[in-house]
């Protein structure tokens, strides 16, 4: 059981139907550099053995709870967030993998820069080894996704500028201002994350190192639900561009947005001093 004393941060993981990837994502937390972590996992009603695999941890930071009945992505989140205890909440999905100093460089920088609210990361794609042969080929080239350091809402208005999984925040600002998951914008709830924080003049930040590997196995939810998250992210942009004070009736192609943010692992320098 945990003690009384609060941690410094709490992982956040809505979990369903995850027992492809949950003790791989389970294992990669628990081998954190930096420790004072819960992790918390709600599962929402999973149908398969999801739960028998994360009770098969003996780790005492570990809290796991069940839904009795499935109440869909942003609701559960929201759930998540009222059973945190920590300073800074660090959000990461059941099927996503956190490299061993995500914690630490993230805790680190927050602490290091109060001014900062929200800071995400770079990330690296990577696939399963049981997906076809031409994703394992084409993601095994090393790419890596590069996100601003000081986004600006142009940056926003052509697609979210946060990684979700790799996002770390100050629980209580946010508590405070009554920023959380919209069921109205999901599956793009955490795009719309980013912009409620932007729009309460919060600063946030990416750090140019990659700290988490995306696994794109074909069944995330941007590419099972692609309509809804295009009509989603549509309404979103059109409400960034009521904040330009423009009429704004056209959208970012995404292709142009992964030309200018993909790049090969060869050809990106980590930052270690920001």
């Amino acid at each position: 059981m945990l003690t009384n004393n609060a941690p410094k941060v709490s992982i956040l993981v809505p979990v369903f139907n995850a027992e492809r990837f949950i003790a791989d994502t389970i294992t990669a937390v628990l081998a954190q550099t930096y420790t004072d972590f819960e992790l918390i996992l709600l599962d929402d009603a999973s149908t398969d053995k999801t739960a028998e695999i994360v009770k098969s941890f003996t780790d005492e930071r570990i809290v796991y709870v069940r839904n009795t009945e499935n109440l869909g992505i942003s609701a559960n989140r929201n759930k998540l967030i009222s059973m945190a205890r920590g300073e800074y909440i660090a959000v990461l999905d059941h099927d996503d993998i956190c490299l061993p100093k995500r914690l630490e460089m993230q805790t680190g920088f927050l602490d290091k820069h109060q001014d900062i609210a929200m800071i995400g990361s770079w990330f690296e794609l990577s696939c399963p080894k049981t997906s076809s042969l031409w994703r394992r080929i084409i993601t095994n080239l090393g790419w890596v996704w590069c996100h601003p350091l000081h986004p600006s809402w142009d940056d926003l208005w052509k697609g979210n500028v946060m990684m979700h999984p790799t996002i770390m925040y100050r629980r209580k600002i946010f508590a405070d201002l009554g920023i959380n998951y919209r069921a109205e914008y999901s599956p793009a709830e955490d795009y719309d994350l980013v912009r409620q924080a932007m729009e309460h003049n919060l600063q946030i930040a990416n750090l140019p190192q990659i700290l988490l590997k995306y696994n794109l196995h074909g069944n995330n939810w941007s590419l099972v639900k692609k309509e809804a998250m295009e009509e989603a992210d549509h309404k979103i942009k059109k409400e960034i561009a009521k904040k330009f004070g423009k009429n704004r009736d056209w959208f970012y192609p995404y292709w142009l947005v992964m030309a200018e943010k993909l790049r090969l692992k060869f050809m990106v320098r980590e930052d270690y001093d920001v």
